[in-house]
């Protein structure tokens, strides 16, 4: 995976299509209370966006166990995390999104807990990488099911996102190489159609609290009742999460396309964007395209021009230093 001839294809093109939809997902996030479509399109995304990309983190981890290891992903993490958590508690002050300044450690700012959960799914995975993986990956369940009771497992230092997310950077993990194979093999391309359009439709015929998508926040904060129907709810979330996540990635060419090459610059994507989206709800500018016809055209525009922006060689010579802690990289020929 060092140069560009060796990559993969197929996850560089999954990674590019992921991170458009967060992005878009995102700016949709302003208009989930106006619209039914918007909130069911928001919760279809976001029913597989994030997951994958911590299907596709955990499939990349077989480096795990090897010298060094910890020490390399706390530098790649935990670092970059620190840089961004306390950028993004100045920034937010400044443009008036955030109330009061916040540059806690153990509060990641919006988007920062993916680098934190991401971490510590390392750190989980390095303990427990020799165990049955039957056994580890159903206790993992159980244990994403049974934090949500426990009202101090929050969104401090991401622990909730942790435990519940935990799972499918463990699947991603044990899927080997040629078992990948299995996601690509598009014979089953009608039913993983089938079952998306599915989830699609449910979303649009049903109302319920998306926050349960997020994986975020105990069962407390979810629902008035917390009861034993409490964890069977995120049983079923755990069952619409792995359906939808395979499914699209089912769907992923293998092909190199004009834009798989954004798939390799994806982290540059997700940790800049915050800086226009921010402005975005701060200065009102998502509620100046509400009622406007071209809303959708907008957004994706908006989109488009954020995930090529931010991908681009110039953003990417000049943050590099902060975001992969290296040199600038040498401009594409």
């Amino acid at each position: 995976m060092a140069n560009g001839k060796e990559r993969d294809h197929y996850f560089d093109n999954a990674r590019f299509f992921l991170i458009v939809l967060v992005v878009f997902g995102h700016l949709t996030r302003s208009y989930v209370n106006d619209s039914h479509l918007f909130k069911a399109l928001y919760m279809f995304i976001y029913s597989f966006h994030m997951p994958a990309f911590v299907l596709i983190s955990g499939f990349f981890a077989k480096s795990v166990g090897k010298p060094g290891y910890i020490k390399k992903v706390t530098i790649k993490l935990l670092l970059p995390y620190l840089i961004f958590q306390l950028f993004y508690g100045l920034y937010y002050y400044y443009i008036d999104r955030d109330d009061t300044l916040n540059i806690s450690p153990f509060d990641p700012q919006w988007a920062m807990w993916f680098l934190v959960s991401l971490f510590s799914w390392h750190v989980i995975l390095h303990f427990v990488r020799n165990f049955n993986p039957y056994i580890t990956f159903a206790v993992a369940i159980l244990v994403g099911l049974i934090v949500g009771y426990f009202d101090f497992i929050n969104a401090k230092l991401s622990l909730s996102r942790t435990f519940v997310f935990f799972p499918i950077f463990l699947l991603g993990y044990y899927i080997n190489k040629e078992q990948s194979f299995i996601l690509r093999n598009k014979k089953y391309l009608w039913l993983s159609t089938l079952s998306l359009l599915v989830i699609f439709i449910a979303y649009l015929l049903t109302d319920y609290n998306f926050e349960w998508l997020f994986g975020s926040k105990p069962y407390s904060a979810l629902e008035g009742d917390v009861d034993v129907y409490s964890a069977l709810k995120r049983l079923f979330i755990y069952v619409v999460i792995f359906v939808s996540t395979l499914s699209f990635m089912n769907l992923i060419p293998e092909r190199k396309l004009p834009l798989t090459y954004i798939g390799s610059r994806t982290m540059f994507i997700y940790l800049l964007h915050g800086l226009f989206v921010g402005l975005f709800r701060s200065k009102d500018w998502d509620r100046m395209l509400l009622d406007q016809p071209y809303v959708w055209v907008a957004i994706v525009l908006i989109t488009i021009t954020i995930v090529y922006f931010f991908s681009s060689d110039i953003v990417r010579h000049y943050a590099n230093p902060v975001v992969n802690l290296k040199k600038p990289p040498k401009k594409n020929k």
